[in-house]
């Protein structure tokens, strides 16, 4: 599916919050349900629970993600005479895919109460009718480094004042390198800036798709570094023209 000419106005509407966060089913824990504000959706976003909150990170990374919803739509369960409405946690419209609806939960291990299973059965039926993929994923079992990367690289896509002066200077100067260190390619240009000023602007490029790492590695001014070569210029980045590969 293409999405990237849609304008999300009837999405916007549709799929808006169906109920707000609350800290129900974790008092003994009250600091994992929040929000923080979505640099791909221009709009806060809230979470309950961790998993949720590492899950929206990755959904803010994945450049091929154009557009996501939390608590979107009310799916109706029917059960003993009874009816009531469950809210999976996010929908996703993802470049080249069909909507994407995800249940998060904490382990796969964990045993499924006959709740959750009718949940799950209702929610994989709505999917199929509306030609939406349903699938419950569990992003807390991400590798440790992994999930230091998302967060880590989260914090650096906010867009700062100054980048656009030197996007092209500093991706010419990657290209032309080819490949190298995040302290190296900073330092190339400390005869008119100073390295520390560039290197959230490195960062910020790396959130973006522009420059391609191994994740899997610890992000760090030590991490070797590379133009994606289907980035063609910073203008593309609000148009999820690459994907953070995980």
């Amino acid at each position: 599916m293409n999405w990237s000419q849609n304008d999300w106005k009837e999405e916007d509407k549709l799929y808006s919050p169906k109920r707000k966060v609350n800290n129900k089913g974790s008092r003994y824990h009250p600091h994992i349900i929040g929000s923080f504000y979505s640099q791909k959706n221009k709009r806060p976003v809230e979470y309950e629970s961790l998993g949720e909150r590492l899950f929206y990170y990755y959904l803010e990374l994945d450049t091929s993600v154009l557009r996501y919803y939390v608590q979107p739509i009310e799916v109706s369960i029917f059960s003993r005479n009874d009816e009531w409405f469950h809210i999976p946690d996010v929908l996703a419209y993802k470049q080249g895919f069909q909507p994407l609806l995800y249940q998060i939960k904490d382990n796969p291990d964990n045993e499924l109460t006959p709740k959750e299973e009718l949940c799950n059965r209702y929610c994989r039926a709505l999917a199929l009718e509306k030609g939406w993929e349903y699938s419950v994923i569990y992003p807390k079992t991400m590798p440790q480094t992994l999930t230091r990367n998302i967060r880590f690289l989260k914090g650096f896509l906010k867009m700062r004042k100054y980048y656009p002066d030197w996007y092209d200077k500093v991706v010419d100067r990657l290209s032309f390198l080819e490949n190298d260190s995040i302290e190296y390619l900073a330092n190339s240009f400390k005869e008119t800036i100073d390295p520390l000023y560039l290197k959230p602007l490195i960062y910020h490029l790396l959130a973006k798709g522009t420059f391609l790492t191994d994740v899997n590695e610890i992000i760090n001014s030590q991490s070797i570094i590379t133009v994606n070569s289907q980035m063609v210029s910073p203008s593309t980045l609000s148009k999820g023209a690459v994907n953070f590969v995980l």
